[in-house]
């Protein structure tokens, strides 16, 4: 960490100070995470100052910092040396919290029960993160405080979802799932690049398509030109204007693009984190999750709750909006209507568990009357009401948008059950 500032904070989120077992190295581990939240360098001189600042004086002696950056071999290894020192804190701190459940065990004077749930505390404590503890009155003046300040909604592109969720809400998971070819990536892409308007910095994480694929979207989208030209090369004169508009949009846009198709959720993270440095992140889509890469040796729908709940975290971590893509399942089409549930979210139950808001895309391109428009079910949100929305189907811009306001007497929407 002390040689490289920039790999400082990949490390330390796998390490956290205190899982460093000399009090040394947990003091130098504290006072680098202290200069990097001042955004400051981590040498080995500023490090020293820290200590001192902090009040610090590692039995070593001051040489031993410089000691230690002339061992490390490359800062490219401090991820894996942080995940080896990681581990190690957990087994001792294992190991203390086995005696410590011998000694709860050895107590006649307790009932069972209250044992065996005073021993998951304490192995729960092992891995569980700390927070303050207060009664729930010493916060309720910052709360009823912020009712009387602008709320941090940033409105999607479509009114009528606005009407039902609001907006994306910083720190909440939003799930968009649909079939093949319904929509969701398109969504995606809509909500990411409006999010982007705001000035503030929007992630796009696809696991499907290039970054040059990408932009071939957002030159139809913004520049209203059909996809179908783009892609074969047959443009008119009609189109050049568009696509030369389209393209300072999109120099000016404030969207990062990462395309691996086997990138991982800690990947993800780092990259957030890293672009973080830089730029004020606003938003994460991630396209989509079914397709993320985890350990093959777990069962899938495991691995799949265990990337909804590290979404859940980044969104809590970056107080940012987290747009998650996924497959349905078949099962919408086994019924009548070919309407989906939240429970046709594919491979894991957790996607609907963690999600703040799902919205559920369904097309019929069958049916004549409605062919120009793509259903949006809101079927879960959290904070608010579910419903219907209907939205105009632009498939050859890839884009949506509203329906005209009085199509549906009134607007697009239906109040849900």
């Amino acid at each position: 960490m002390m040689i490289d500032h920039r790999r400082a904070w990949d490390v330390l989120d796998i390490a956290q100070p205190a899982d460093f077992h000399d009090p040394a190295h947990e003091s130098i581990a504290e006072a680098i995470r202290r200069l990097l939240l001042r955004k400051a360098g981590t040498d080995a001189v500023l490090v020293e100052d820290e200590l001192r600042a902090m009040g610090v004086t590692i039995h070593q002696g001051p040489a031993y910092l410089f000691e230690l950056t002339s061992a490390a071999s490359s800062a490219a290894m401090g991820e894996h040396y942080a995940e080896i020192v990681h581990e190690q804190a957990i087994r001792r701190r294992l190991q203390a919290a086995s005696q410590e459940v011998r000694l709860l065990a050895e107590n006649a004077e307790a009932g069972a029960v209250e044992q065996v749930e005073a021993a998951r505390a304490v192995l729960d404590s092992i891995v569980a993160g700390k927070s303050e503890a207060h009664l729930v009155g010493a916060t309720i003046d910052d709360t009823v405080a912020s009712l009387f300040e602008t709320p941090e909604f940033t409105p999607t592109p479509w009114r009528d979802i606005n009407g039902l969720i609001d907006g994306c809400r910083p720190g909440a998971l939003y799930i968009v799932g649909a079939r093949p070819a319904s929509g969701k990536t398109m969504m995606g892409l809509n909500l990411a690049v409006e999010l982007a308007r705001t000035g503030k910095t929007s992630v796009f994480v696809s696991l499907e398509m290039s970054e040059s694929e990408i932009h071939k979207r957002l030159l139809a989208q913004l520049g209203e030109v059909d996809m179908k030209r783009i892609n074969t090369g047959v443009l008119n004169d009609d189109d050049l204007p568009r696509l030369q508009a389209a393209q300072e949009q999109i120099r000016a846009l404030k969207l990062a693009v990462l395309d691996d198709p086997a990138v991982t959720v800690a990947q993800i993270r780092g990259y957030v984190r890293t672009l973080s440095r830089s730029h004020e992140i606003g938003s994460l889509t991630v396209d989509y999750v079914g397709l993320l890469q985890g350990d093959p040796s777990k069962p899938r729908h495991q691995l799949i709750g265990e990337f909804s709940r590290a979404m859940k975290l980044i969104a809590k971590e970056f107080h940012i909006p987290v747009i998650v893509l996924s497959q349905l399942n078949r099962k919408s089409e086994e019924r009548m209507d070919r309407r989906p549930m939240v429970s046709d979210l594919k491979e894991s139950g957790d996607l609907e568990q963690d999600a703040d808001v799902v919205l559920l895309l369904h097309r019929d391109p069958d049916d004549e009357d409605k062919r120009g428009e793509v259903g949006v079910i809101v079927g879960k949100n959290r904070h608010g009401p579910t419903g219907d929305v209907r939205l105009a189907w632009r498939g050859h811009y890839m884009t949506m948008s509203d329906l005209a306001f009085d199509d549906f007497g009134g607007g697009g929407w239906e109040p849900g059950a």
